[in-house]
């Protein structure tokens, strides 16, 4: 088993302290006490707080009911800063109490580190990181965060469509954040594009592109002469 902490919050409550109503065995998962109010799971509290032979800080993950708090698994107990890894029984009337722990900072340092880097000795300390896991792209309704350089500079959010019909240019098109090509004769350089009036003859290249009309003009001016050539073979 593996114990259950994730880097999310835990619910906390300034002064909050009662007493077991009944003796905590070393293996056991439920907590039974004289009152939960202000708790939910998950969150933490620690059992003889002042004892330091007995102390046992618990991390509470399932069911906070009236009188007691459930833990999912074994490996939830004796966490780091209890007085033993294992094998404390605390008697019916011990102290339950929370209180700052080192394991609500560690939480939180772990959902920063997901966005910044938190690491004190390293060279980019506090530079924005995005340690997330893959995903794949649904252009027509995902969005990506942008900084907004016309709102000083603040993080916002844009669809991935609408960030694709803000790059289409001449030729382009876009539809549910995807680009298809359209190009139209007057999408194509001058200096590309040869018309009827130019005329195929003149331009002997691999670099320019006929219209139909020049194309055409051309098979009707040398009709004669196509037509002779394919007779001959």
């Amino acid at each position: 088993m593996a114990n259950t902490r994730k880097a999310a919050e835990s619910t906390t409550a300034n002064a909050f302290e009662t007493t077991l109503s009944s003796q905590l065995g070393a293996s056991d998962l439920t907590v039974n006490v004289a009152s939960t109010t202000g708790l939910a799971s998950p969150c933490y509290i620690v059992i003889e707080p002042d004892s330091a032979t007995q102390r046992e800080y618990i991390f509470i993950d399932s069911t906070v009911a009236a009188t007691s708090f459930t833990t999912t698994t074994a490996d939830n107990r004796y966490l780091s800063g209890s007085a033993a890894g294992s094998g404390l029984t605390h008697p019916s009337g011990s102290k339950v109490r929370v209180s700052p722990m080192k394991q609500h900072f560690e939480d939180i340092f772990d959902a920063l580190g997901k966005v910044v880097d938190t690491t004190y000795s390293s060279g980019t300390a506090g530079e924005v990181v995005f340690d997330v896991a893959d995903g794949t792209v649904d252009v027509a309704n995902d969005e990506i965060f942008i900084r907004d350089a016309n709102d000083s500079n603040k993080v916002k959010r844009e669809s991935v469509a609408d960030l694709v019909a803000g790059i289409d240019g001449n030729g382009l098109t876009a539809s549910s954040g995807v680009l298809n090509v359209s190009i139209s004769s007057s999408e194509i350089a001058a200096g590309t594009l040869v018309t009827e009036a130019e005329g195929i003859g003149s331009n002997d290249n691999d670099t320019t592109v006929p219209t139909s009309a020049a194309v055409k003009d051309y098979v009707d001016t040398n009709a004669a002469d196509i037509g002779l050539v394919i007779a001959l073979g």
